[in-house]
């Protein structure tokens, strides 16, 4: 019997005993109003250690608002420190998370690199409560790391502690677990704060060995913990490693130091309280384990007695039951026959799927990469002094482009509807912008057809909204699209008007309506309309066909997003389509265009290697990048990028992922044997299924579709780069 319940008790009061303080000490005797304050902090934070946190919640919000007045970055950081301990002990763990991340920004800005530690070690308990082992470790490296490059011996004694705990208990990792243990152990000796955790660290190296099944080293080491706690009174420590010591006697039937061990524990309870009248049932259990046992084994003969006439006495009932055994094993084999056609046909389709879904991929990169030249050169162009009759053709290239891409995006589209993959995301984006690119982007053919569009916009609706920003605009431009081609020397009215707030998170239902006053769908066919490839042709010379996919995906794309498409149209009178859609209200409403701002100038800072093979991508990138004045350098394949990041510093890579001999894949694997830190950012015109499912894999950051809208190609690098925060030395 494994010593579960101190194992588990071991493991969480380690969670809150771990987290460390990381308050900045004043004098005691300050008469100063921000000298009161750190005293109040100390308080607060002997609240929150002691078991009282909600005291120390309240009096470190309190401490944090005068923070707030008077502008003090050490004492919000503080703060924020305690706020987030105290959160977490009241197993509010993302709000400790959000609070510390708080304290630790402020503590880089200020170069307090002992509490940007500390900050670490505190995130890496957290997101361990959490569960998300992965992400804890990273903060306890990121901790270890830095107490590392400033020669801090003291400060490295938690991470590697923390580090061997997660090994141990949660990865089972026991070799990476010793190392840590071992590194904690050898440095435990600086400072006061380590005497408990060296105690912990040989009951912990313990219960490695016993999970190894070396049971001396075990020994050893819960000897170690007992002499240790025993010359510093440390009674938790003693009680962990006796009962440790308790199962392995146990389970090597030695009966004589089980009964010395349970002695020793049971003296141990007249000192603290940590034994429960639960585990004191379980110790005189296992003292008189062996009486029970036999009882037990005696209990069991006499039940085999019992069985044994039963068995006598039903063989008749064992004939039938050995005729229906036998008719059931036929039908299992009928069934697994059955199954096994099943399974045939099964795999014959996915690979079907597959084929198809690798076809729509191939397209979509072949199809993507020379629109991608074409859209953004163009655009370049645009940007530069051309007169006006090259202007003309220029805005035509560009038109022609974004309509073909448009007509592809359609068919990929359609196929995650069939395939059932479609997903809706929820991005911050601005509603009155997202309509007005919209109808920029349409221009050219709003004057090719003669017609003006009016934007009928309602102010109050908040600028920061949240909600799948990319599917509503594939909505607006099929809507807007199929009025200019059914419209000439018109208008098409655009109305767009908050309804009301819904439910308790004042989220918004907004009304959408695409009003044109072109030549009307007569009543019998408005059914037909948003069937796939259906196609209204229109009497006038001046339109044209389409691929009778666009009110298709808009109604699927609605369905997808809980709303409902409808319309109301009359012939020569024009045609009106309108639904509802709820989105979410952002915390800040300006946080967009602030951010935009922020990433922009971060951008411009930042040193981009581009890599891929294709001439004209290359220049087109570098271009872009030229215009953001960015430094850029450029590199034809994955060979020459892997040379050159291991010569040179930069902050990104634009990775091609469809490259000769080397892809950006293997290119990306390659470059994370030497280097970690660096963000890598696939550049590709490649399905975004097909990126979704390998980015991660690979460890790259993130990815931009090409062509790209140039505000999500600065967001997308932006947070790749700073997902993670580097210490500069």
């Amino acid at each position: 019997m494994k010593c579960t319940f101190f194992i588990v008790l071991l493991f969480f009061c380690t969670n809150i005993l771990f987290v460390q303080e990381t308050t900045i000490m004043v004098k005691s005797e300050g008469e100063s109003p921000e000298e009161e304050n750190y005293s109040k902090l100390k308080k607060a934070f002997n609240f929150i250690i002691n078991n009282k946190p909600n005291e120390g919640l309240e009096l470190s919000i309190e401490v944090l608002d005068f923070a707030r007045e008077v502008d003090n970055d050490t004492l919000k950081a503080n703060a924020y420190n305690n706020i987030g301990v105290a959160l977490g002990i009241l197993n509010n763990n993302e709000g400790a998370l959000e609070n510390i991340r708080k304290a630790k920004r402020i503590y880089v800005n200020i170069n307090a690199y002992n509490y940007i530690i500390r900050s670490n070690n505190n995130l890496g308990v957290h997101y361990r409560a959490l569960g998300r082992v992965d992400s804890s470790n990273v903060y306890f490296e990121k901790a270890l790391k830095m107490a590392k490059q400033i020669g801090n011996k003291k400060q490295q004694v938690l991470p590697n502690y923390n580090l061997g705990k997660n090994y141990t208990y949660l990865s089972k990792k026991y070799d990476k677990a010793l190392y840590h243990l071992h590194k904690a152990l050898k440095l435990s000796d600086y400072g006061k704060s380590n005497l408990t955790t060296k105690g912990t660290i040989y009951n912990i190296i313990g219960d490695v060995h016993t999970n190894l099944g070396e049971s001396k080293l075990a020994h050893f080491y819960y000897d170690k913990a007992i002499g240790y706690g025993k010359a510093n009174g440390f009674l938790k420590i003693l009680s962990y490693a006796y009962k440790s010591k308790i199962d392995l006697y146990e389970d090597q039937d030695d009966q004589v130091m089980l009964n010395s061990s349970l002695q020793e524990l049971i003296k141990l309870k007249d000192s603290i309280r940590i034994i429960t009248k639960k585990d004191l049932g379980k110790e005189i259990e296992a003292k008189y384990q062996l009486k029970e046992n036999k009882a037990k084994i005696e209990f069991i003969e006499k039940e085999k007695i019992v069985q044994k006439e039963l068995l006598e006495k039903s063989k008749v009932f064992n004939m039938f039951l050995a005729i229906l055994m036998t008719i059931l094993i036929f039908t299992a084999y009928w069934i697994y026959i059955k199954n096994k056609e099943l399974k045939i046909a099964k795999d014959r389709a996915e690979r079907l799927s597959q084929v198809k879904s690798d076809f729509y991929s191939e397209i979509s990169h072949e199809l993507r990469t020379p629109l991608y030249a074409v859209i953004e050169l163009s655009s370049l162009l645009l940007k530069e002094n051309v007169n006006v009759k090259h202007r003309e053709y220029l805005e035509s290239l560009k038109f022609s482009g974004n309509h073909l891409l448009s007509l592809i995006n359609n068919v990929l589209q359609l196929n995650k509807v069939e395939s059932g993959k479609m997903q809706l995301q929820e991005l911050n984006f601005n509603l009155k912008e997202l309509i007005t690119n919209i109808i920029d982007s349409l221009e050219f053919a709003l004057r090719d057809s003669g017609n003006k569009i009016i934007l009928n916009y309602d102010y109050k609706i908040p600028s920061g909204l949240v909600g799948d920003s990319l599917k509503l605009s594939q909505i607006f431009i099929n809507l807007i699209s199929n009025a200019i081609k059914f419209t000439n020397n018109g208008s098409i009215e655009i109305i767009i008007k908050e309804i009301h707030e819904v439910g308790s998170n004042n989220d918004i239902k907004i009304f959408f309506s695409v009003k044109d006053d072109g030549i009307g769908i007569p009543k019998e066919k408005q059914d037909k309309v948003f069937e796939d490839f259906y196609q209204e042709l229109a009497e006038n010379e001046n339109t044209y066909k389409g691929t009778g996919l666009g009110l298709s995906i808009v109604k699927r794309t609605l369905d997808a997003m809980n709303s409902n498409i409808q319309l109301e149209s009359e012939e020569d009178k024009g045609t009106a389509f309108f639904f509802e859609i709820i989105f979410k209200r952002q915390s800040n409403e300006n946080c967009g265009e602030v951010i935009c701002m922020d990433e922009l100038d971060l951008i411009r800072g930042y040193k981009i290697l581009i890599v891929d093979d294709n001439k004209i991508n290359q220049l087109v990138t570098k271009k872009v990048l030229d215009q953001l004045d960015v430094k850029s350098s450029v590199v034809g394949s994955g060979k020459d990028a892997i040379e050159i990041v291991k010569k040179e510093y930069f902050d990104c890579i634009l990775m091609d992922l469809h490259m000769p001999e080397l892809d950006g894949y293997e290119t990306s694997k390659y470059i994370r044997e030497f280097n970690r830190d660096i963000s890598i950012v696939a550049l590709t015109a490649a399905s975004s299924e097909e990126v979704e499912k390998k980015i991660n894999n690979y460890e790259m950051d993130g990815y931009v579709l090409k062509p790209f809208v140039l505000s999500d190609f600065i967001t997308t690098i932006t947070r790749a780069v700073n997902k993670t925060d580097k210490f500069i030395a």
